[in-house]
């Protein structure tokens, strides 16, 4: 392993990658059902039940349930009932991007190597049980559910289960947490705080309590997710994990690793105006600044991996802040996302997307956005539908808005061993 006291601004590159989602939990069945545009999303079950939004009106609850054996866990000195869905989310998601990346050189090298993951929630199942069991059982609670409940949870656990003693934190910036773990991570690196770290989120679904919440608030879709199409009608929850190998480009030279991709260029700011309003003058301006950061031109982003939530206002403000920032190309780069596919995973969405746009870059097509488009004259984008497109540029864009203001934008190349 290369010494950390190097220069700053070395380029950091992605040798493994690890997906945990409703629409596949390996690579290959990801890109297999975001390439055909296949959706995981369908209705909601816990425990065989299917969930009603309440009693008076009995609506099943959709959303991007994971299909993972809840009591498998890859590590021996991590059990099952000490963590809750979205560490062991995370930690499947890590494995496989460490085997990808070369499993043996991460191990050998475990002092050094770090752990920055994203969540929104944490574990919620940890704290609802905790609840249920206090105000309705009127017992005390086991004493593993605060470690279940925290948010450092997942980043913890990945890092104990195979040693990794590196810098290790974890993100909470709702719906941009992956986007800005990921960011942080690249920037650790560029700065020879490290030289090897995994990043990412996770995220498990909420309870049937937080479900009503979000039905209150009037975004939840009752039937699809629809990004930027003239019939949208809200977003449509997900869960699931995705994470990242991020090393500087000497150490995977000199190891001979295959190198998946580059992380060129990220941004991140706060709109300061709205806890659920959508900002188009901060997203764009944060845009821009990833564009910059990456040493790029308007004209050399292949495609946008949109937030694309589904939600009238989410999308209309993206829409505006792509055109501001792309002037004349606005309407002509490609722009696609996941979420109708593998549901609004929240702390991990930012992760998926980010792994897709390596994907598209790799493969040298752009996925579907994943729903049936009825174009909004409104929008004026060319939105990627029905089958995916071939593309011949070398980055990407993939945006993150968040609740609370908080927006994050990666910038992504393919890795074609050029200097």
């Amino acid at each position: 392993m290369t010494s950390l006291h190097m220069a700053a601004q070395r380029r950091v590159v992605v040798t493994g990658m690890g997906v945990v989602s409703a629409a596949g939990n390996d690579l290959a069945s990801y890109w297999d059902n975001l390439r055909n545009g296949r959706s995981g999303v369908a209705a909601l079950s816990r425990e065989g039940e299917q969930w009603c939004a309440t009693a008076q009106e009995p609506v099943r609850l959709i959303g991007a349930q994971v299909s993972l054996p809840a009591a498998r866990t890859v590590a021996a000195n991590i059990s099952p009932e000490s963590i809750d869905d979205f560490a062991r989310f995370a930690l499947h998601a890590a494995e496989q991007a460490m085997r990808q990346a070369g499993f043996d050189y991460l191990m050998e090298n475990r002092e050094e190597v770090g752990v920055v993951l994203g969540t929104a929630m944490g574990g919620e199942d940890a704290r609802n049980l905790a609840g249920f069991r206090v105000y309705v059982k009127r017992r005390p609670p086991a004493p593993q559910t605060l470690i279940r409940a925290m948010a450092n949870a997942g980043a913890s656990t990945v890092s104990m289960a195979f040693g990794l003693q590196g810098p290790s934190h974890s993100v909470v910036s709702a719906c941009a947490s992956a986007t800005h773990a990921i960011g942080q991570a690249y920037q650790m690196i560029r700065a020879g705080l490290a030289d090897v770290m995994l990043a990412g989120g996770s995220e498990q679904l909420p309870s049937y309590s937080l479900y009503s919440a979000w039905r209150q608030m009037r975004v939840l879709s009752p039937d699809a997710c629809r990004p930027f199409g003239a019939d949208r009608n809200g977003m449509v929850l997900g869960e699931g994990a995705g994470v990242l190998v991020l090393e500087t480009l000497a150490s995977a030279r000199a190891r001979g690793a295959t190198i998946l991709g580059e992380i060129c260029g990220f941004a991140m700011n706060a709109s300061a105006a709205d806890w659920t309003r959508p900002d188009s003058a901060s997203m764009a301006r944060c845009i821009a600044r990833a564009v910059k950061s990456a040493g790029l031109d308007v004209e050399q982003v292949g495609f946008v991996i949109a937030h694309g939530t589904g939600t009238l206002l989410n999308d209309a403000a993206e829409s505006e802040a792509i055109h501001a920032v792309f002037g004349r190309h606005g309407a002509s780069v490609p722009v696609s996302g996941g979420k109708a596919i593998h549901g609004h995973a929240l702390g991990a969405t930012g992760a998926l997307e980010c792994i897709s746009a390596l994907l598209a870059l790799e493969h040298g097509v752009v996925p579907p956005i994943g729903a049936p488009h009825i174009p909004d004259p409104a929008s004026r984008l060319n939105i990627v539908h029905g089958t995916a497109i071939g593309h011949g540029k070398r980055h990407a864009l993939c945006n993150s808005f968040a609740f609370g203001g908080l927006n994050g934008v990666l910038a992504v190349g393919r890795h074609d061993g050029e200097p």
